[in-house]
């Protein structure tokens, strides 16, 4: 019997379609775990979670009493450096490193950045839709549309002091490319929060379009732990576009009570771009 399970092996044994599989994956109601963009589940962990759904335990509980359990056991052996293909560094190394793994489901993402915004947000969109639109009083822009997600490094995920997250939007299937929504005149952010460091990250939504199902968007770990310093740090990526020349992006990773700052910067940075 195997130990490891697809979306195709869960779908079956809960007589859902693959749709449905991903999207509670996607949502942290699933113990999954991502190996080179495919999601997968030990049969352990699956056995162990429909054993608590079956006895009326919430799911999204069981996902993270069984991760908790996970990274309390887990540690990864000293590695040497390994090159950032970012910036061309050695990324650092420590004693022990664990898989950057917890997840949270998407209203919780949307909650956590609308706390994070307080008084300037007057109005949003349902919390459980994505992406999340949010009209915001001065100084910041007037209107915005978020794509939140979940930044991770899973085990065997990505080298050492990277982390990521993936482009997934609603309506995308398997094999598809997308495009983020640019109408309405809103400004598009596309942001990452880290729920170990409690760290939002800004990427520029302006330089991925056409993007491929599940494409990996990088940040540094250094990147993340400056930020939970109380900083709004920022970090060059070089990226190379399959339809023009290469371009340096420039992200930026804040605490909550810096995210303001941080959206204004985004603005900024992201329009001077556009003018040169």
């Amino acid at each position: 019997m195997d130990d490891i399970l697809t979306i195709g092996d869960v779908a079956k044994r809960l007589k859902f379609d693959e749709g449905t599989v991903l999207a509670m994956l996607e949502e942290g109601e699933l113990p999954g775990f991502m190996l080179r963009s495919e999601w997968r589940l030990t049969r352990d962990h699956f056995e162990q979670w429909i054993s608590g759904v079956a006895a009326g335990q919430d799911p999204k509980d069981l996902v993270a009493a069984i991760t908790q359990n996970l990274n309390k056991k887990k540690t990864v052996k000293p590695r040497e450096p390994v090159q950032d293909k970012d910036q061309g560094e050695p990324a650092q190394t420590g004693q022990s490193v664990a898989p950057l793994t917890t997840r949270v489901s998407q209203p919780e993402l949307h909650r956590r950045f609308l706390k994070a915004l307080g008084e300037k947000a007057q109005s949003n969109s349902e919390i459980e839709r994505k992406p999340l639109e949010v009209d915001l009083s001065t100084p910041m822009p007037s209107r915005i549309r978020v794509y939140l997600f979940n930044v991770t490094r899973p085990p065997g995920g990505r080298p050492l002091g990277e982390h990521k997250v993936q482009l997934i939007i609603p309506g995308q299937k398997r094999g598809e490319r997308a495009n983020f929504d640019q109408t309405d005149g809103r400004i598009v952010l596309l942001a990452g929060y880290a729920a170990e460091e409690d760290v939002f990250v800004l990427w520029d939504a302006g330089l991925y379009a056409d993007f491929a199902w599940s494409r990996n968007v990088q940040v540094k770990a250094a990147t993340l732990i400056e930020a939970s310093a109380g900083r709004v740090a920022e970090q060059g990526r070089r990226l190379r576009p399959t339809d023009g020349e290469a371009v340096t992006e420039t992200l930026l990773a804040c605490p909550p009570q810096r995210l303001c700052d941080a959206i204004l910067r985004r603005v900024e940075i992201t329009r001077r771009r556009m003018a040169e």
